[in-house]
């Protein structure tokens, strides 16, 4: 029911970007702090035994964010390429390919029926990698498409990621139990600002989304389902169970677009935030889709 819910509420913002496109575009300026409320929002449902377990099990993490940051940049590159290479969207796929894990993963892991421990793990190891390896996959890849401005990228995304992730973190351990009063409630904070920056990117490209829309979601379905796919048979491949390969494939295949959505416009242009707006609705999607499959497995 809660997925459901999510659904709905991304799909209205969504609807709503495109209606209403010139009251949305006056809201662009809160794309960043919203961002920073929803990784505060990650930040105060994380433990010091989020981290004592990435120690646990260094290898299986490490090998979750080695993917991570491998197979979904390289793959967006290559759909990116072959839909034109427009050096815009070239750099938008390149840019949500190379961001972390979204926190919308633990959710479609629980509801898989995956290990919710090894998700929160890998999420929480892959956001506090981001500010060093989103910047250095999108040098690397879309570097000879658009000038790659790298140490400003890296430090936005630690001044917007990892800093409120930090920040969240200390606000549980002196408040933890205000924390535990409203964490039901913390999921819905994030899903509705997410939905507010999707409505915000679709609004700010809504001239031209009747030359590109087709394309764009073409290749985010292409690429978000690689994803997942290439998650399941890699976790397979090095010998994981049903339930951790389940798992990876969600860690991999869903990604924080919000992160990828605010470098986009920062240092590129609008154009190469739509792959991420429209991969937040499809991994969402997909997600609740795979997790009824998965259950079965």
């Amino acid at each position: 029911m809660r997925n459901l819910l999510f659904l709905v509420i991304l799909f209205s913002f969504s609807l709503a970007g495109f209606v209403w496109s010139e009251a949305f575009k006056g809201f662009k300026d809160l794309i960043v702090p919203l961002l920073v409320v929803i990784m505060l929002s990650m930040g105060v449902t994380l433990t010091p035994e989020d981290f004592r377990r990435i120690l646990r099990r260094p290898v299986m993490i490490l090998y979750g964010a080695l993917l991570q940051f491998t197979v979904m940049p390289i793959v967006g590159f290559l759909v990116a390429l072959l839909l034109g290479g427009n050096p815009d969207l070239v750099a938008g796929f390149v840019l949500v390919g190379s961001a972390p894990g979204g926190t919308a993963s633990n959710l479609i892991t629980y509801l898989s029926g995956g290990d919710l421990p090894y998700s929160i793990s890998m999420t929480t190891l892959s956001t506090l990698l981001s500010p060093l390896l989103t910047p250095l996959w999108t040098l690397i890849l879309a570097g000879k498409f658009v000038p790659v401005p790298f140490m400003g990228m890296a430090l936005t995304t630690l001044k917007i990621v990892v800093l409120p992730v930090l920040a969240g973190m200390v606000i549980r351990r002196f408040a933890g139990d205000l924390v535990v009063r409203f964490e039901a409630v913390l999921p819905y904070i994030s899903i509705t600002a997410i939905s507010f920056i999707i409505a915000v990117i679709f609004a700010l490209n809504v001239e031209k989304l009747s030359e590109v829309s087709l394309t764009v979601v073409a290749g985010v379905l292409v690429h978000n389902s690689l994803g997942f796919l290439f998650g399941f048979l890699l976790g397979k491949i090095a010998g994981l169970d049903n339930r951790l390969a389940k798992t990876l494939s969600i860690e991999v295949g869903m990604q924080n677009s919000g992160l990828s959505t605010v470098l986009a416009i920062k240092y590129f242009s609008t154009l190469s935030a739509l792959p991420s707006a429209v991969f937040s609705l499809s991994q969402n999607i997909i997600g609740v889709l795979i997790s009824i499959l998965f259950r079965r497995i």
